[in-house]
């Protein structure tokens, strides 16, 4: 048990020394922990399933990482009701959260849009990831940092540090869907912008052992 213990405090001493910090994940941030730009309230992705069968319902969503100064349900039903039902642009161009699932047998895309409520109460959607970021601003929180990495189709990060350019990630995962690409563990770097472009990308370590492989 002390060895164990002893092991822990070598690797997080290892990573301090050398100015990485521990994220966490995306889920856990509080939407105090994002700014949004100067003028803009609330903000969320709404996802959208799709398969080959059904196509797309454009009515039927799920919503993630909301980010408010002032949440949803402090606003008037009249408005919240308009807000809900703005239908979003799906066009080829869109280019958020384009992602494949999975389970079951079957496989499906989702692909996302973002809707924002400014401070006039004006309501507004965006199709586009770098939209989508801009409304952050310069990137300035770990919340931030992480909610980048999610909507260029990454997984978490595990640790950062700033260096001139924006931020160095550390992300680590392990994939065992054929569908997706290689199986394996992975350690892969990011090299995420302040204005919150990935900059660039690349896999640091693989390794294939004891991970089944699954094709859909």
């Amino acid at each position: 048990m002390r060895f164990f213990i002893l092991i822990i405090l070598l690797f997080y001493i290892n990573v301090t020394l050398y100015g990485w910090t521990a994220l966490k994940p995306l889920k856990s941030y509080k939407p105090n922990e994002f700014n949004l730009k100067k003028g803009i309230e609330y903000f969320e992705i709404r996802q959208y399933d799709s398969n080959k069968r059904l196509g797309i319902n454009n009515k039927k969503y799920r919503v993630r990482y909301p980010i408010y100064k002032k949440p949803l349900s402090q606003y008037n039903y009249r408005l919240k009701k308009q807000f809900k039902r703005i239908l979003p642009n799906l066009s080829k161009e869109t280019n958020i959260k384009k992602l494949a699932i999975c389970a079951t047998g079957e496989c499906k895309t989702t692909i996302g849009n973002g809707f924002y409520i400014d401070e006039r109460e004006n309501m507004g959607y965006m199709n586009e990831v770098s939209d989508v970021i801009n409304f952050l601003g310069k990137i300035d929180t770990p919340a931030e940092l992480q909610f980048v990495l999610w909507m260029n189709n990454k997984e978490d990060g595990k640790y950062y540090r700033k260096v001139r350019k924006g931020y160095e990630v550390i992300i680590d995962y392990t994939n065992s869907v054929a569908n997706f690409g290689k199986c394996g563990k992975f350690r892969d770097k990011a090299l995420v912008g302040y204005n919150g472009k990935l900059l660039s990308y690349r896999t640091l370590k693989y390794d294939a052992k004891y991970v089944p492989c699954i094709k859909y």
